[in-house]
């Protein structure tokens, strides 16, 4: 599949978001409303440790921002299930309007057409590969917008009370999207390759599971189980590439987080030690 065969397909996705739109819009806003409550809860737990610890302020005299807090927590829980919820009735609600018109354009196209495939394949792509798309609508296309406006909502947050750990942040922010979308392209090429890998194996199966008889009257029943075991075993090693493609992903997004809090632990580590102080430049 070329560049341009890709990106149009992946407009007309984007395209097929206007059907749920105003859930997705619901989604978005209540993911920026958790990342307001992450601020509150670090605010809190900040305040709370700095009272306690600091200034020796009796636990007794915390109570208030004790209580605070568990409400931010409870709160932002109650948050996130909402948007679970929001999100997978957008997924859903996508997915059958797809699944309506993939069907509707196979019944226009007719038998004759439908036959120059594999009912394996069709099934997978009615079935199966249309309900993968829901992850994407769910999740991924409200996660878009929020993966730029919660972590600089962080930022400008942090930036009044201590400008050097902003400034860390938002210098090692862009390199978790950039190596991330460095991996992010191999792994859609090789889940691509995938996806073609489990449209062939399912119709194969099924033409092979219909012709049954035929096969053992002819005794061709044990070929066409070792081609069904190769086939497999391609399909097995093509998804064990997918999912190193993924955990590295993931791995590349653990590391670079790690990077940002381990410069910013050591910023204040030499700070509260008397050796660094960015306020006296």
């Amino acid at each position: 599949m070329n560049k341009s065969r890709q990106k149009e397909l992946t407009r007309w996705l984007k395209q097929q978001s206007v059907i749920s739109q105003r859930w997705l819009n619901i989604s978005r806003l209540l993911g920026f409303v958790s990342g307001i409550l992450i601020i509150a809860q670090a605010w809190f737990m900040a305040r709370i440790l700095q009272h306690m610890i600091m200034e020796n302020i009796p636990r007794e005299a915390l109570l208030l921002p004790f209580t605070l807090l568990v409400l931010t927590f409870v709160l932002r829980a109650w948050v996130v299930w909402l948007r679970e919820r929001v999100g997978y009735h957008a997924g859903q609600h996508i997915r059958f309007a797809i699944r309506r018109q993939v069907l509707d354009r196979l019944q226009q196209a007719g038998p004759a057409w439908i036959q120059g495939k594999p009912a394996g394949s069709w099934a997978t792509l009615v079935l199966e590969q249309i309900d993968d798309m829901h992850d994407y609508y769910a999740r991924y296309l409200p996660q878009m917008a929020l993966a730029v406006s919660v972590p600089l909502l962080i930022v400008v947050a942090i930036f009044p009370s201590n400008w050097a750990a902003a400034l860390i942040l938002l210098g090692t922010a862009p390199l978790i999207p950039l190596f991330m979308a460095l991996v992010g392209m191999g792994a859609a090429d090789a889940n691509r390759r995938n996806f073609l890998a489990l449209a062939r194996l399912s119709g194969h199966f099924l033409d092979r599971l219909r012709g049954m008889e035929t096969l053992r009257i002819f005794g061709r029943g044990e070929a066409e189980i070792e081609s069904i075991r190769s086939a497999s075993e391609d399909f097995r090693q093509r998804t064990m590439e997918v999912l190193r493609l993924a955990f590295l992903s993931s791995g590349i997004l653990e590391f670079f987080t790690s990077l940002s809090i381990a410069l910013v632990a050591v910023y204040f580590g030499f700070s509260y030690l008397g050796e660094l102080d960015f306020w006296s430049l």
